[in-house]
């Protein structure tokens, strides 16, 4: 028998962690421990995905710029949609540009050499 250990593909890590922050968002809206507020569900939905990307960009190897701009993309957005009450959308979008800026720049160096 072959002992080989498959690490799973994107597509499945992503879809058990989006099942489980809906579940999670779920029984917290059901019981009434925090008031449900539209504007936080994508809070809900992205933000946990946006850590998984984030991490699965380190793991991953191959394409890691891409996941990584697209976590912190999605990230971006869940922290916009939770602290929209609190923090400018525009501040976390002129970070977010930065970043991404930066991430850019060090993709093309490494990509240099």
């Amino acid at each position: 028998m072959n002992a080989e250990h498959k690490i799973f593909d994107y597509n499945v890590g992503a879809l058990v962690i989006l099942v489980i922050s809906v579940g999670l968002a779920v029984v917290v809206y059901g019981m009434n421990i925090i008031p449900l507020d539209i504007f936080n569900i994508p809070a809900w939905l992205l933000g946990p995905l946006g850590v998984y990307t984030i991490i699965f960009s380190f793991i991953a190897g191959k394409e890691s710029t891409y996941y990584l701009v697209w976590g912190i993309i999605m990230f971006a957005v869940a922290a916009a949609s939770a602290f929209y009450n609190v923090v400018n959308a525009f501040l976390v979008l002129g970070i977010l540009l930065i970043v991404i800026a930066v991430i850019g720049i060090v993709a093309y160096w490494r990509g240099k050499k």
